[in-house]
């Protein structure tokens, strides 16, 4: 079948021999769609899959078997690792892909993450019609941490035309009330968008504005499938009409001039992007090469289905997961044709003023019998008329900015700010984020670093010459690793304690030299054979990622020959370090591992207890047996197991914020932890009662390293002006900067609790219960008193409102009344007891 539609979609050969003698290569698959069941419970009039040119589905098993999931897992899995991804997105699609039910929606999620493990990060997204939309599957999802898209075309009115049931029912009042559910409640970060097929029934503005009752972080304006054989409704190629393009602009002009963050519109965004410069991120629109892939329920893999719309077998390859890889789709012509870009228009698009931006629209609206796909899209116009106006406008909005920057000289320099996606500020703000989340905030900490070694590197020439040259040379020699082994260098920076030395470098209260340690440390890392000048210090010689030379005088050489034993040698001896590092040798103490995996999701942290600088987290351990060692490892694994199985977004998280454990005093009784916010990836704790006291202190202090990221690059606080407040947790009054990272911490702890208790019996389901109503509460009165207290920035205000809707819905969830009165009774005795110490606690703020 494969060669059969090869002549169709292509006119002619495509020589790919010759496209990859002349550079080219495929772009390995990113997006993943899966149709685990191949039937609708609606009636959409307009669908592509059901009523246009491919009927194939009905030949389709309705259900996709575990062994296909688990052949596809292993198939994507082997994919990622070929092709060495970091990221890949899994599409659950259908028909409606919530028949599928929630035991093989659970197994397909876990089967990807298993294959995959820790070599990418894998999102992963349902796309359904929301009629199935209930509690069970929100909760299945919230687990499983799975983002939901809902179809929805706009008002009730916009929305029943097309989308019924097959016994004319319409569809929009079941739709909306699960997406109020999912919009407006606990699952809010589950929220991906949603995707409106445009109608030119409905007033344009007023649906958009319909869609906005839902507060969608996102909206995909979809074009009817349709081509030069079967134009979509209202479209005559004939004439110069461009009512879509009208449409279309009509949204653009509202959504412009509305406040930043009411949604994001893709559409929109990718056209303003490709008019700045910027590369494309969807196949809508611009040159980037398409990088999905189908597989269909009876496991066989296929092009985007939306070329089912063509003619029937358009989608089709002949290849099956139980035999073929990804790779096998990749090597097909028709793969090729979606990838090559500009090569793949006819010369009108060429030549055409917007074609690089319109990239000829979506491909499967280029068809036409005869010449496949090489043609302009069916709406060719309306991409003129719609592209040429947000090209416009963008042109209009540069231009003033730069007559702005005129008008306002003599400038002041200002320290440019690092952003934070909108995306991802939503996300952090209701509590979560996951790994893409976190991944930002490492980009702005690691931007952050870089400057401050520079500043390092600066300051050094304010002390004395030969500290000047030392700094000089190891900066250089840093940059020189860089090029060659950029993840060496990556990891000695991303050290937590090497963000509080640069700190403390830029406040003037430490010196420069440790800057040769890093150097050290990355040239050991990477084998470099060039001798480095270090400097030790009272403590030896630590060197970050790697340990401590306890034999350690003055000045000394270090070397790391690719094939000799790594040698430091100073006026207290040479030193030999072991082949592994992390291990002791005679003069060395090295950091040791703590690892910990369940179902294909790992921890990889070292236990830091020789790092002079790791009391900023408060009162270290001295360097711990091995049996405490041990102790430590065999608590983070039973901690690990509950995390990844009952609280994925939270293990994940932390796998992508952590780096260090350090082992600090524990307390008289109980278990203390803290952050440092120049230590970001570090975690101080004292040695925990149990795994769940090691579990939900990830919960708590992720959040806390969270939200100190983001305030490095979003102000979400005011300049302390002396105001104080009552905080549930503490027992002193704190600024609003303090109550603000302590209220988003003791969320994270609500929301550990809140899952926790539905996995616990007896005694400590009583527990978990009791910790969540405290805690929920706690950090609701929190969020009051913040967003009256006038200290928040107007980011800061969003953070909060977003926090607060997240709470409020919380609040409302039932909780066993012997939990929720010993909750209230050990809030009231703190309350009671700050009040004796403080005064009256209210809301109001008090002078310092």
């Amino acid at each position: 079948m494969a060669g059969r539609t090869e002549g169709r979609e292509w006119p002619g050969a495509l020589d790919l021999a010759a496209l990859r003698a002349s550079g080219w290569r495929p772009t390995p698959f990113r997006q993943f769609i899966l149709k685990i069941h191949s039937r609708c419970n609606l009636a959409c009039d307009y669908c592509y899959v059901y009523e246009m040119a491919d009927q194939r589905w009905r030949e389709q098993p309705r259900r996709m078997d575990a062994d296909v999931v688990d052949a596809t897992a292993r198939r994507i899995g082997r994919h990622v690792r070929a092709h060495r991804l970091d990221e890949i997105e899994v599409v659950l699609h259908g028909g409606e892909p919530l028949l599928a039910g929630p035991e093989l929606i659970r197994h397909a999620v876990t089967a990807v993450r298993n294959e995959v493990g820790t070599a990418a990060r894998v999102r992963i997204g349902v796309q359904t019609n929301g009629v199935l939309l209930d509690e069970p599957f929100l909760r299945l999802f919230d687990e499983l941490d799975v983002r939901v898209s809902v179809s929805l075309d706009g008002d009730r009115r916009g929305h029943d035309r097309h989308r019924r049931h097959a016994d004319g029912r319409g569809s929009h009042a079941q739709t909306a009330a699960n997406l109020h559910r999912l919009a407006s409640g606990p699952y809010r970060r589950l929220f991906a968008g949603l995707l409106a097929t445009v109608d030119l029934a409905n007033p344009p503005v007023e649906t958009y504005e319909a869609l906005l009752e839902f507060r969608p972080p996102a909206v995909d304006f979809l074009l009817p499938h349709g081509n030069w054989e079967n134009p979509p409704p209202g479209r005559d190629p004939d004439t110069d009409d461009a009512p879509y393009g009208d449409w279309l602009t009509a949204v653009f002009d509202r959504w412009a001039g509305a406040p930043r963050g009411e949604t994001r519109v893709r559409l929109f965004r990718e056209i303003i992007g490709l008019s700045l410069g910027r590369p494309s991120g969807s196949e809508m629109v611009g040159l980037s090469p398409a990088a999905m892939v189908v597989v269909e329920t009876d496991g066989t893999i296929e092009q985007v289905d939306t070329l089912k719309s063509a003619y029937e077998g358009a989608t089709a390859t002949g290849l099956h997961v139980g035999r073929d890889g990804f790779d096998a789709a990749l090597a097909l012509p028709s793969t090729a044709a979606r990838q090559i870009g500009l090569e793949a228009l006819p010369a009108t698009c060429r030549a055409c003023a917007v074609g690089t931006l319109c990239g000829g629209g979506l491909y499967a609206h280029r068809y036409r019998a005869g010449s496949g796909f090489r043609n302009p899209s069916v709406y060719c116009r309306d991409l003129f008329r719609l592209v040429s106006h947000i090209r416009d406008a963008v042109a209009r909005d540069v231009a003033r900015t730069k007559r702005a920057r005129t008008r306002s000289e003599p400038m002041r320099p200002e320290l440019k700010r690092l952003t934070i996606p909108e995306k991802v500020f939503l996300g952090l703000a209701q509590g979560g984020g996951g790994a893409y989340a976190v991944d930002e905030l490492w980009r702005v900490q690691r931007s952050k670093r870089l400057l401050l070694l520079r500043w390092v590197r600066e300051a050094a020439r304010s002390r004395d010459p030969a500290r000047e040259a030392r700094a000089r040379q190891a900066y250089a020699l840093l940059a020189d690793v860089q090029g060659r082994a950029p993840d060496e260098v990556r990891a000695v920076l991303d050290h937590p304690t090497v963000g509080v030395w640069a700190h403390a470098v830029a406040d003037g209260d430490a010196d420069t030299d440790p800057i040769t340690a890093l150097a050290a440390a990355a040239a050991i890392r990477a084998r470099d054979p060039r001798p480095v000048e270090v400097v030790g210090g009272p403590d030896g010689l630590y060197l970050p990622t790697l340990g401590t030379v306890e034999r350690f005088a003055g000045t000394g050489l270090v070397r790391a020959a690719p094939d000799a034993p790594v040698t430091i040698a100073s006026d207290a001896g040479t030193v030999i370090l072991p082949d592994d590092l992390h291990r002791d040798a005679p003069g060395w103490r090295g950091l040791r591992g703590l690892e910990a995996e369940y179902h294909g999701m790992a921890l990889h942290l070292l236990l830091d207890d020789c790092d002079p600088l790791r009391a900023a987290g408060g009162d270290p351990s001295p360097r711990l047996t091995p049996a405490e060692a041990e102790h430590w490892r065999a608590t983070l694994r039973r901690a690990w197991r509950l995390l990844v199985r009952w609280h994925w977004t939270v293990a994940e998280e932390s796998a992508r914020t952590l780096r260090v454990l350090t082992p600090i005093a524990p307390p008289p009784q109980g278990m203390r932890s803290s952050t440092v916010h120049e230590a970001f990836g570090a975690v101080y704790a004292s040695p925990p009662p149990d795994e769940r006291d090691l579990a939900v202190t990830f919960a708590h202090e992720v959040q806390h390293a969270k939200l100190g990221a983001l305030n490095d690059a979003i102000p979400l606080t005011r300049p302390d002006d002396g105001s104080r407040y009552y905080a549930p947790w503490r027992d002193d009054p704190r600024p609003a900067a303090g109550l603000l990272t302590g209220a988003y911490a003791h969320l994270g702890v609500a929301g550990f609790w809140r899952r926790q208790r539905h996995h616990e019996q007896g005694a400590a389901a009583l527990r978990a219960h009791t910790e969540f109503a405290r805690w929920r509460d706690a950090s609701a009165l929190v969020s009051g008193i913040l967003a009256r207290s006038g200290r928040l920035t107007a980011e800061g205000e969003r953070l909060v409102a977003e926090m607060d809707r997240t709470l409020r819905a919380w609040r409302r969830e039932p909780v066993p009344s012997a939990a929720l009165d010993q909750a209230r009774a050990i809030a009231n005795e703190h309350r009671e007891r700050w009040r004796a110490r403080h005064g009256e606690p209210g809301g109001a703020a008090r002078r310092a």
